[in-house]
C-alpha cells in the first residue's frame, strides 16, 4: 500500500466529523446500516495500522479493501466507503473506475466535499478522458462560493490541461516510447541519464539497497554501447562515497563530471581525516575530472553555486563555462524548484547563481535543465505549465543571444499524467532518454524526437593534442569559435593527450589550440565537414626562436591590403593570447603567390603583414611585440603552380623571434 493511499485513509476518516447527519449521534455517515459503518471503521483502523513502519502493509491493503467492499455490499449508496474506493482504485491503476465512483459521489454530494472534484478530475486525467476532467471543473465552479475561494486558479489549470490534453491525443506524436533492457534496466531505480561524449556510454543515478537507509542510496553508474546493446553498468571509480551521488553531468569533452552530493553539511563523506570541504545544504554541486587510468579524481565543492538549500541535477553548456542545475527552497515537501545558471569565471571558480526567467521559470516547479551541444536547445520538466499532468517535458529553442523562446511541450505519448523527469538528447540531435516511473519503479527510457522537437545533429572532432616531438599535452585546450568569435565549445587535453569537442553540422567555425609553452595553432571547419565521429590530431609548434605558425583564418580582399571580415574571429583570439604573453616577440609574415611582379608582390605582402600587426594590436598585443615583414613570392609553401598550390603561397604567419 502507497504512502500517499494512507496518509488519504487518515484524512478520510477525520473528514467523516464533517459530514452530513443521516442516522445517528456520534460520528454521521450517509448511511444508516451500523453493519457498513463498523466494516468502513474497521478498515479505517487499518489504514492507520498499515501507517507503522514496521507494519504488513501488502497484507493490511487486501484487509482494507475487503472491509470497504463489504461495507458497499451492505449499503451501495454508502458516499464514504464509495469515496475511499475510488482513492483506492486509483493507487490500483483502475483509472476509469475511480472516475466513475468519484462522478458518483460528487453528483450527490459534491457541495459537501468541493475539493474532491479534484480528485474526480486526477482520476480522469489518469484515464485520459479529458471530457470528464471538464465536467468536473464545471460541477465544482457550480457550487456556491467555489470563485470566490482558494481554487480558481487551481481549476482554470486543469482546465487548459484538458484542452491540451485532448488536442495531444487527437494528434499524438508517432513515438515509441521504450525502457532501456537489462543490464542497464535492473530491479532497483534507475533514473537521470547523461550522454557521455558522442553517445557511446550513459552515466545516470541508481539506487541501490542499504542496510541502514530504508530508500536505499543513490550512486552514479556507467554503461558503454555494446553493439545493438548496452554493458553491465559499473560504478564511476572514485565518486561514489557512503553519501547519495546522483544527476550528473559530463562536459563536452568527456573529461570532467558534475554532479549531486547529498549529506549532512558537518559530516565528511569521503570516510577519512581530511577536513570537511565546505558541503553547505542537504544537497551540494560538486565537480572531478577524469584520470589517465580512468577513475575520477576527488570531488570538489562547486562552491559559490551552492547554499544551505538543494542544489541538484546540474547541466554544462558546451564549452563548460554556463551551468544550468535546479535549485529547492523551503522545508522538504514544501520546496520551490527552479531552475538557476552560474558562470564559470577565469580563475576556474564559479560565479553566484542566478535565477532563470520567467520564459523557462513558472509558478510550479521546474527540473533536470538540458543543453544540447548544438548550444540552440534547451530541455527541462515543469509542472507549471500546461500539459499532461504532473511533470512534463519541454524543450525551448535559444536564440543568438541565448535567449529561450516560448516552451513546447512535447505532447503525448512522451509526456503522460505520471512525472517525467531528465531529459537528455545524444548528439545525432533526435535520440533521447529520460526516466519514468514503471510497474512501480523507476527506469530509463528512450524514444526518438518527433522533429519539431529535435536539436541540430552535432558531429565530433576528437583526437590528441601532440608537441612537434609527437608527446602528448595535457592540460591544453581545443577552443571552437563561431564566426562572431563568441567561444562555442572548449575541450581540455586529458592526461594521454586527447580532446573532444562538439561540432554542430550546419555552421562554419574556428578551431584553436593552445598549450603552455607552445604556439597557438588555428584550423576552419566549414558548414557540413565534420560529420559523426572525426579524428584529427593537432600539432603545436614550440614557443622557441624560429617557430613558425600560419594564421589560416586570416583573408585579404583580392589583390588588396584590406583584411576581410572573416579575418576578426583569428586576429582577437591572437591579440587576447599575445596580452596574456607579454614576453613573447613575434614577425608577422606577408607571403603572396607567383601571380604579378616581384616588387608588386613584396609591396602588398609587406602592406597586408602590417595590416595584421595593426589589428593585432587593436586586440591587446602590444606594438613592441610586433615586427611586421614582407617576402612576396620568395618563401613559397608550396612550389607547384596549380590553383591549390598558390592558395597555399597566399598566407600570413607568425614566427617567434624570443620567448623570453
Amino acid at each position: 500500500m502507497t504512502h500517499r493511499f494512507l496518509v488519504l485513509l487518515s484524512f478520510m476518516g477525520s473528514l467523516t466529523l464533517f459530514t452530513v447527519v443521516r442516522a445517528q449521534p456520534g460520528v454521521r455517515y450517509h448511511t444508516d446500516s451500523k453493519r457498513a459503518i463498523k466494516a468502513y471503521e474497521k478498515a479505517m483502523t487499518l489504514g492507520r495500522e498499515a501507517m507503522v513502519p514496521s507494519a504488513d502493509q501488502a497484507g493490511l491493503k487486501v484487509q482494507v479493501e475487503d472491509a470497504i467492499l463489504r461495507a458497499l455490499d451492505l449499503d451501495p449508496e454508502f458516499a464514504e466507503a464509495e469515496r475511499v474506493l475510488a482513492a483506492l482504485r486509483f493507487e490500483q491503476g483502475r483509472f476509469e473506475e475511480a472516475r466513475d465512483r468519484h462522478a458518483h459521489v460528487m453528483s450527490r454530494h459534491g457541495e459537501r466535499w468541493i475539493r474532491d472534484h479534484l480528485a474526480w478530475a486526477q482520476a480522469a486525467r489518469f484515464a485520459l478522458d479529458s471530457k470528464s476532467m471538464l465536467e468536473a471543473m464545471s460541477a465544482m465552479v457550480e457550487i456556491p462560493g467555489v470563485l470566490a475561494g482558494p481554487d480558481t486558479a487551481l481549476i482554470e489549470q486543469v482546465k487548459r490541461d484538458a484542452v491540451f490534453m485532448a488536442k495531444t491525443l487527437a494528434q499524438p506524436e508517432e513515438v515509441a516510447v521504450q525502457a532501456l533492457p537489462y543490464p542497464v534496466s535492473s530491479l532497483q531505480d534507475e533514473y537521470f541519464p547523461s550522454v557521455w561524449l558522442a553517445g557511446e556510454a550513459l552515466v545516470f543515478t541508481r539506487r541501490i539497497p542499504h542496510p541502514r537507509l530504508r530508500q536505499g542510496q543513490e550512486d552514479l553508474y556507467v554503461s558503454y554501447r555494446d553493439g545493438e546493446g548496452w554493458t553491465r553498468p559499473q560504478e564511476l571509480v572514485g565518486l561514489n562515497t557512503s553519501s547519495n551521488e546522483g544527476a550528473a553531468s559530463l562536459s563536452g569533452d568527456g573529461n570532467s563530471v558534475c554532479f549531486t552530493q547529498c549529506r549532512e553539511a558537518n559530516r565528511n563523506a569521503f570516510g577519512d581525516d581530511r577536513n570537511n570541504d565546505s558541503h553547505q545544504g542537504s544537497c551540494d554541486l560538486y565537480e572531478s575530472n577524469r584520470l589517465a587510468n580512468g577513475t575520477w579524481s576527488r570531488p570538489r565543492n562547486m562552491g559559490a553555486v551552492n547554499t544551505a538549500g538543494w542544489e541538484s541535477q546540474p547541466c554544462l553548456s558546451p564549452d563548460g563555462r554556463q551551468l544550468f542545475f535546479t535549485r529547492g527552497r523551503g522545508k522538504t515537501g514544501r520546496r520551490q524548484y527552479d531552475l538557476f545558471t552560474a558562470s564559470k569565471k577565469d580563475d576556474g571558480e564559479w560565479t553566484t547563481a542566478k535565477k532563470m526567467g520567467p520564459q523557462v521559470n513558472s509558478n510550479g516547479k521546474e527540473m533536470r535543465p538540458f543543453m544540447h551541444p548544438d548550444g540552440r536547445h534547451f530541455y527541462f520538466a515543469s509542472d507549471g505549465r500546461t500539459g499532461m499532468g504532473g511533470m512534463d517535458m519541454f524543450v525551448c529553442a535559444l536564440d543568438e543571444q541565448g535567449q529561450a523562446g516560448e516552451p513546447l511541450n512535447l505532447g503525448w505519448p512522451i509526456n503522460t499524467p505520471l512525472d517525467e523527469n531528465g531529459l537528455v538528447v545524444a548528439s545525432d540531435g533526435e535520440t533521447a532518454f529520460f526516466g519514468r516511473e514503471s510497474a512501480g519503479q523507476m527506469d530509463i527510457f528512450t524514444f526518438i524526437l518527433p522533429a519539431a522537437a529535435a536539436a541540430d545533429p552535432t558531429g565530433t572532432l576528437e583526437g590528441r593534442l601532440l608537441s612537434v616531438r609527437q608527446t602528448p599535452l595535457p592540460g591544453g585546450r581545443v577552443r571552437l569559435l563561431d564566426m562572431t568569435g563568441v567561444p562555442f565549445a572548449e575541450g581540455v587535453v586529458s592526461a594521454d593527450g586527447q580532446y573532444h569537442v562538439p561540432v554542430p553540422l550546419g555552421r562554419d567555425f574556428v578551431v584553436h589550440a593552445e598549450a603552455p609553452g607552445h604556439l597557438l595553432f588555428s584550423t576552419r571547419i566549414d558548414s557540413g565537414e565534420v560529420k559523426g565521429r572525426q579524428e584529427r590530431d593537432l600539432t603545436l609548434q614550440p614557443l622557441q626562436a624560429g617557430a613558425e605558425v600560419v594564421l589560416r583564418n586570416v583573408f585579404f580582399e583580392s589583390g588588396s591590403a584590406a583584411l576581410s571580415p572573416q579575418s576578426n574571429v583569428e586576429l582577437f583570439r591572437v591579440g587576447a593570447w599575445l596580452s596574456d604573453h607579454p614576453s613573447v616577440l613575434l614577425e608577422v609574415g606577408g607571403h603572396t603567390d607567383n601571380v604579378g611582379n616581384d616588387q608588386g608582390n613584396l609591396q602588398l605582402s609587406k602592406a597586408r603583414a602590417e595590416a595584421v600587426k595593426s589589428a593585432l594590436v587593436a586586440h591587446g598585443a602590444r606594438v613592441s611585440q610586433l615586427t611586421a615583414v614582407g617576402y612576396g613570392r620568395t618563401q613559397p609553401a608550396s612550389m607547384e603552380d596549380t590553383p591549390e598550390s598558390r592558395r597555399l603561397n597566399r598566407r600570413t604567419t607568425l614566427s617567434v623571434v624570443s620567448s623570453d
